[in-house]
């Protein structure tokens, strides 16, 4: 049975190329290309013609730009049809992944056969198995988060894995301030198996300091896998250490109260700004959504605060900073930066740096209402005049001092 197939798919190919068929013995690889497998590739024979077992051997040549024994390996240099040890098929085996060379084998056509209608076939080296990935660049930790990687192909597409692989998670401690076993620890291991026909895995990470200093507060993470895969988009995350507090952020907050509103605008720089009428009100249905696992801000604004709210934001840990109110009170924010803002807070105009910093806190004992702070704009909308007198500060956040900063309050 195996050989009438053969003789089948040789004479399919033989008849396409030749106006009548040949009487004489005859071979032809299958196509112009073998059969790729992961880390395989399988050249096969097909013969036509040959009526007795007696055995015949076709040598092969191979080339390419791979370095036979460096990028790959071959399991014959010959076919052979008949005898006791026949061989029609060759199989290659990719030694180095990913290297973008080629691999390609000639039939040599002994006298007395005829030529089919492939004698040469070629093909690249096998990509890597996959490439590996964090799934972000960049995370917050206030107790324990589940640091994610995944599995993709060179184009960035998604890829579930043909077979096992093991991934490691390592601190790079020269970038790292925080130190493992101190102020984090990993829960249960730093290793993960991604299963096979699997594509992400997570480990986690447990904080085991309630309350991280400044200077102490950053992990640098790096991934670890074996050589036949790569380095996906983002080959590190940073992670940055919170108060415990701040896992409360983690909520959709309703708009309550504009503190700084246009008369409290008009009472502080009196016949010195114009535009007031210009600084955003506020809508009843008004509201910002931390996700702190994603490290996102998510703003849902349809009044004019959109205008410095652009979209969904991703969020990074700022500074500590003790805020004047102008009353003779401060006010002790924790900072974020948010990386999607509109630093002209205008609707006719775009900033080009859109990094901007926000400031939080909770109020005395209670978790259920946020005062939230813009602290770091530009005004092109209203108080124009502000600008121009140099009233705001040559560093970012420009707009920490009475007069300048915007002061929300929201709750739950």
């Amino acid at each position: 049975m195996k050989k009438t197939i053969y003789l089948l798919i040789a004479l399919a190919a033989f008849i396409s190329c030749q106006d009548e068929l040949v009487l004489n013995p005859a071979i032809s690889l299958f196509s112009a290309d073998p059969e790729i497998y992961e880390e395989t590739a399988i050249f096969r024979l097909a013969y036509s013609g040959m009526a007795d077992s007696t055995e015949r051997v076709f040598p092969v040549t191979f080339g390419g730009s791979a370095e036979f024994g460096s990028d790959y390996t071959v399991s014959s240099d010959r076919f052979v049809f008949g005898g006791e040890n026949p061989i029609d098929s060759i199989v290659v085996t990719t030694l180095r992944l990913g290297t973008d060379k080629t691999v390609s084998l000639s039939v040599e056509v002994p006298e007395g056969f005829s030529a089919g209608r492939y004698l040469s076939s070629e093909y690249t080296l096998q990509d890597k198995l996959a490439y590996l990935s964090f799934s972000n660049s960049y995370l917050m930790l206030c107790d324990s988060l589940d640091i994610s990687f995944d599995a993709k192909d060179r184009s960035g597409s998604t890829k579930s894995l043909g077979q096992d692989a093991e991934i490691t998670l390592s601190v790079n401690k020269e970038k790292s301030t925080a130190t493992e076993g101190v102020d984090f620890t990993f829960s249960d291991s730093t290793s993960f198996i991604i299963r096979k026909g699997q594509s992400s895995g997570y480990l986690e990470l447990k904080s085991l300091n309630p309350h991280p200093q400044d200077g102490r507060d950053k992990i640098v993470l790096n991934l670890g896998f074996g050589d036949k895969y790569s380095i996906g988009k983002t080959a590190e995350i940073e992670i940055s250490l919170l108060d415990t507090l701040w896992k409360h952020l983690d909520e959709s907050w309703m708009i309550d109260t504009l503190v700084t509103d246009s008369l409290y605008m008009d009472r502080y720089w009196k016949d010195i700004c114009t535009g007031l009428d210009k600084l955003p009100s506020f809508e009843d249905t008004d509201m910002i959504t931390f996700d702190m696992a994603e490290a996102q801000v998510i703003p849902s604004f349809r009044s004019d605060f959109k205008n410095f709210f652009k979209g969904i934001s991703g969020i990074r840990k700022g500074s500590a900073l003790s805020l004047d109110l102008g009353d003779g009170t401060k006010a002790d924010l924790q900072t974020f930066l948010l990386d999607k803002t509109n630093r002209y807070f205008s609707a006719d105009e775009e900033s080009e740096d859109q990094e901007s910093f926000i400031g939080v806190r909770f109020f005395p004992e209670t978790t259920d209402s946020l005062d939230f702070y813009l602290i770091d704009y530009v005004s092109r909308s209203f108080m124009p005049e502000l600008e121009s007198l140099g009233k705001y500060a040559p560093a970012k956040p420009v707009a920490a001092s009475p007069g300048l900063f915007l002061n929300i309050t929201f709750t739950k």
